[in-house]
């Protein structure tokens, strides 16, 4: 009569290929964080939603199908239920365990209460192999296996209790309970009401499963935009930091070397002057003396290089000057080169900007300067700075050759250096260019 009852009962068929639908749904998304993320956590999650789908398969197979009350075959369906339980608790457990792992690795402490469980579903299958007829008919041994069971996973329970303060807990936490209730409504009622309830706990196990796997897609949804986007701005800080340290090593080894150069090299070479000044008094012999004005001309303009060259390695220009002026300093050093005409906008010269900033331009527009000399064999050249409350804007433009930007010239390591300077400040670079017309190249910084 009983399973005639649930044979016919839409509720029933209702509510298993309303859960199957559902868990179908998370199955997917679990599948794809799966394999985009390559964890633990989506592989024992997936493992999970799986093995569920395979209960209320084979409780809806059991019920509707051809296996009557009392027959060996309804039998060995009632232990492939048990088994596919116990499977789920244990798969439950260890996605538990991983995800705490994940947020926090002290939790690796529990692993011995994880082993625990593990070797407790080892010994149950174990048991069920060898005696299933009692593992089937044994009230108390079900009863004693449940209660070990929520034992355990009360365990995790308790330590996400403790740190509900983290928002990814909570999710657990919530997912977690609505499960532990499902869980014992439906022990109550295949234990209490056995007699007079016809779906023996599973309809309490299916809205348990609905709403334990909503606070679950939620939780991953938090971890994925939330947690994983401020990972992604740690580790750009931490970029951040590294670049401003290589700029400030740079810096510092460029200083030490103009310094020795300056107090090393330049005392000999101004010594050895002396020596061929001192050489050229005592020798009276024309040819002799005209090797040593060489000499002496050659030690001078040495040493005016030199001098020269530890000036501009000691000079913290880009630390104590306005950007205004770097650019247009830079600008000045190009004209001199009578190669082309660059031109320089920028409506104030008073724009404040942390060293940072001012690097990066400054790295960028002679990368593009040198592109162009080397490339582009333009006639002009326009650089553009503008600054907004938000946002700083440089524009780069010659009327050079121009290349396809589907062809190797648009990957360059000219190109790719002014692009990883850019993402350094989180800021996006754009490249135009037309054969026999020109390049332009917008980098626009956000002002943080």
């Amino acid at each position: 009569m009983k399973f005639n009852m649930i044979l016919n009962d839409p509720f029933f068929i209702g509510i298993c290929f309303f859960t199957i639908g559902f868990l179908s749904l998370v199955g997917f998304t679990s599948v794809y964080l799966m394999y985009f993320f390559k964890s633990k956590t989506y592989r024992y999650y997936s493992l999970y939603i799986a093995t569920l789908l395979l209960f209320i398969i084979t409780v809806y197979c059991k019920e509707t199908g051809d296996y009557p009350l009392f027959t060996a075959r309804r039998n060995l369906m009632q232990l492939v239920v048990d088994a596919l339980q116990m499977i789920s608790a244990l798969l439950f457990c260890s996605f538990i365990y991983q995800a705490m792992i994940s947020q926090d690795a002290k939790y690796q402490k529990l692993k011995p209460v994880y082993y625990s469980y593990l070797a407790f579903t080892v010994g149950y299958f174990i048991i069920m192999l060898c005696i299933p007829d009692f593992v089937r008919v044994s009230f108390s041994f079900f009863v004693i296996t449940r209660i070990i069971v929520y034992l355990i996973a009360f365990f995790f329970y308790y330590h996400m209790i403790r740190n509900l303060k983290i928002v990814f807990f909570r999710y657990l936490f919530f997912a977690t309970t609505f499960l532990f209730v499902s869980g014992m409504a439906a022990l109550w009622d295949s234990t209490i009401n056995a007699n007079s309830s016809i779906y023996t706990g599973f309809h309490y196990l299916c809205f348990g499963y609905f709403f334990e796997n909503s606070c679950f897609i939620g939780a991953f949804i938090y971890k994925y935009f939330i947690v994983d986007k401020e990972k992604q701005e740690v580790e750009h800080h931490h970029k951040v930091q590294l670049f401003s340290t290589k700029i400030e090593m740079q810096q510092e080894t460029m200083s030490y070397i103009g310094k020795e150069i300056h107090d090393n090299i330049g005392q000999k070479l101004t010594l050895a002057s002396l020596y061929a000044q001192q050489l050229e008094h005592e020798n009276e012999t024309p040819e002799e003396k005209d090797k040593i004005d060489n000499i002496s001309f050659l030690i001078n303009q040495s040493l005016s290089d030199m001098r020269e060259l530890s000036k501009s390695l000691t000079d913290n220009s880009i630390e104590n000057n306005m950007i205004y002026k770097l650019i247009e300093d830079e600008c000045e050093r190009v004209r001199k080169l009578n190669l082309f005409t660059i031109k320089f906008i920028c409506h104030s010269k008073t724009i404040t900007l942390d060293y940072q900033f001012k690097a990066v331009i400054i790295r960028i527009i002679q990368e593009f300067i040198q592109n162009s000399i080397k490339h582009a064999a333009c006639k002009n050249i326009t650089l553009q700075l503008d600054v907004s409350k938000k946002n700083i804007t440089l524009m780069l433009l010659d009327d050079g050759k121009g290349f396809d930007l589907s062809t190797n010239y648009a990957h360059g390591i000219g190109l790719k250096n002014m692009k990883e300077r850019t993402d350094i400040l989180n800021g996006a670079l754009k490249i135009e260019s037309k054969i026999n017309v020109g390049t332009k190249i917008t980098v626009t910084i956000p002002l943080k």
